[in-house]
């Protein structure tokens, strides 16, 4: 006799609960620091039911944290429960079996036989037989509804500066979609937990349809207060009545556009809402920016869709950077506005660049195209991908995850190292139509970031979910073969988003890498093989994996990984450093230059979905 209960999907729910429980207190302590800023010059009636509002956000946030904190210690010790219990079945069996071999002596007649067995089943008694009952699992929550109007019939005037309200609102919609992957992550391993684990009973079981509620009410708290900011806009930093406000409240997205925006969908989620909307290029190009915005970084909507939101949006950075700067959230951040313009910029001339290389992409004319496939911001950082080729339907799919120090000003350079992999892989096989992502969606580490996991724990999520949308982005099912490959940190990052994916891919490839978390189990990573390589000139290689020692380690050291050369072939040439890519004019050679061996052999890998003999 066995139990229901899978260890595995235990771990991954309480992950999941931690995860989501930290974020979320961090959440709405950062919250109530810009509710501050936002308010300083908010005045009257609605200055009070913003404040009334943002209240009860950041309350009830850290009772959902509350809620997640005691579910992932609930669930551990469910697990200890199953533990004994599984301990106790397997005593029970042994003893049976024992004494069964106590009957057979008893039954020998032969008195020596009959006399240990006697002896036997004195020193050993039978274990106790009664079932555990493990603890029953309860996780409820439900958010409050916030107010929206400032009693405009008693009449009475507020007035705010726009610019304020607006900075929160770009400032809370960043906050909100690093949640929202939390959310995702938390939903998936919800769902495999009760499906894994059903010897547990649960008694309560709303937290996720209530974090998913916190989440859709945060979007229309947002939407509510752009409407506000932009009535305060257009009546040039005046007063308004209360009445006239009142009537933002009214005015809202249709119900299938707004059941598409709510953060925290899953991209099959996304999907099916994307589905409910109209299908034409025509409907996104009239959406307004901040709903492009939202709708260009939607992991699950089809490639081609994204594109004309995403370059809509880059449009619009480029035009006016100070408007998209706010609209993203960066007004609090780090980074300053001289620096997004300069990554804007150098982003547009690389989408410009790849519209160019696909014109002269080998294959048939529909594949030739570049695609850019979101647009936005994670953990504080300018983020984006552009696709070399047709996402929505190549037959072949890659992701390229690069590595330390990465942002959207080096595009250019990836869309090159892209095309080499994309021609080399359609020599090895012309039957097949190609695309090749280069995903630049999440917030590489710098220098003194490398040595922790930080930057590669929060980037999984965010790659989990752009993997998992260009399978179900698609109707008819996902790619014939699908490949991710990652350089350096890069590999750090994408070996942990291949554990969150519900999608498996055909090849993971780790070059370069500064290494895997210790601990990583090769069957718990959603890709039938799993290939690595480092070459002996590059130098970094060894000393990311040294600075990590405490988290990480070589891959080549973990059970399943194949290995192959980064070295001087028949042909081709051995990488004589770190880096990803090297112009052709150049002396040095990339892990992805022309003719390395290590663009060959990935090439292999991406043509057949595995490396030949």
């Amino acid at each position: 006799m066995t139990i229901v209960f899978d260890d595995g999907a235990a771990d991954a729910l309480i992950a999941a609960a931690h995860g989501a429980s930290g974020d979320l207190r961090s959440q709405a302590m950062a919250n109530r620091v810009r509710v501050e800023a936002a308010v300083w010059e908010f005045r009257g009636s609605y200055a009070t039911v913003f404040t009334t509002g943002s209240t009860m956000r950041s309350e009830d946030t850290q009772r959902l944290a509350g809620v997640f904190a005691d579910l992932g210690t609930a669930i551990e010790r469910a697990k200890r429960e199953a533990g004994t219990e599984r301990r106790r079945l397997r005593e029970s069996r042994e003893w049976r079996a024992r004494e069964a071999d106590r009957a057979k002596r008893r039954a020998s007649g032969d008195p020596l036989a009959v006399a240990s067995a006697y002896i036997d089943g004195v020193v050993d008694p039978r274990p106790d037989d009664t079932a555990a009952h493990p603890t029953p699992v309860t996780a409820t929550f439900a958010p409050r509804a916030r107010p929206r109007t400032g009693g405009g019939s008693s009449g009475g005037t507020s007035s705010a500066d726009p610019d304020a309200l607006l900075t929160f609102v770009g400032a809370s919609r960043a906050a909100d979609n690093s949640t929202a992957q939390h959310l995702i992550q938390v939903k998936n391993a919800w769902t495999r937990f009760r499906s894994a684990c059903s010897w547990v009973p649960v008694e309560g079981s709303t937290v996720v349809s209530g974090f998913d509620g916190l989440m859709a009410e945060n979007a229309l708290e947002a939407s509510w207060l752009e409407g506000i900011a932009n009535a305060f806009d257009r009546a040039g930093g005046s007063a308004l009545s209360n009445l006239t406000l009142d009537a933002v409240a009214t005015v809202t997205a249709s119900p299938a556009l707004s059941g598409l925006l709510r953060p925290g969908l899953t991209p099959a989620e996304v999907a099916s809402a994307y589905a409910r909307l109209p299908q034409t290029d025509g409907y996104i190009e009239s959406l307004p920016l901040a709903t492009q915005y939202l709708f260009a970084n939607l992991d699950g909507i089809p490639a081609a869709k994204r594109d004309i939101a995403s370059r809509a949006v880059l449009a619009a950075a480029v035009e006016d950077p100070e408007q998209v700067y706010t609209l993203m959230g960066f007004g609090e951040q780090r980074v300053g506005l001289s620096d997004f313009e300069q990554q804007v910029h150098a982003l547009q001339e690389a989408v410009d660049e790849a519209d160019l290389r696909a014109e002269v992409l080998p294959g048939l004319s529909d594949s030739k195209t570049a695609q850019l496939v979101g647009f936005g911001v994670h953990d504080g950082a300018l983020v984006a991908a552009v696709s070399l080729g047709d996402l929505d339907t190549a037959e072949n799919v890659t992701v390229n995850v690069p590595g330390m120090s990465s942002d959207v000003s080096g595009m250019g350079e990836r869309i090159q190292a892209a095309e080499g992999l994309l021609r080399q892989a359609r020599i090895d096989d012309r039957s097949q139509t190609y695309a090749v992502v280069s995903w630049v969606g999440y917030h590489a580490p710098n220098p003194a970031e490398v040595g922790f996991p930080d930057r590669s724990e929060s980037g999984a999520a965010e790659l989990a979910s752009f993997v998992d949308g260009v399978f179900d982005s698609r109707p008819g099912g996902g790619p014939g073969t699908f490949t991710v490959a990652a350089h350096s940190y890069g590999s750090t990052t994408a070996v942990q988003g291949l554990q969150l994916t519900e999608h498996r891919v055909d090849s993971f490839v780790s070059y370069g890498s500064v290494g895997f978390p210790r601990g990583t189990e090769i069957g718990d990573v959603h890709a039938d093989n799993v290939y690595a390589t480092a070459a002996k000139d590059d130098p970094l290689a060894p000393v990311g994996q040294w600075v990590g020692v405490a988290t990480r380690a070589d891959p080549l050291g973990f059970d399943g990984v194949q290995e192959f050369s980064s070295e001087a072939g028949d042909g081709t040439y051995g990488v004589t450093g770190h880096d990803m890519w090297h112009d052709s004019d150049s002396d040095d050679v990339g892990y992805l230059s022309q003719d390395s061996t290590t663009l060959h052999t990935l090439a292999q890998i991406v043509a057949d979905g595995k490396m030949g003999p």
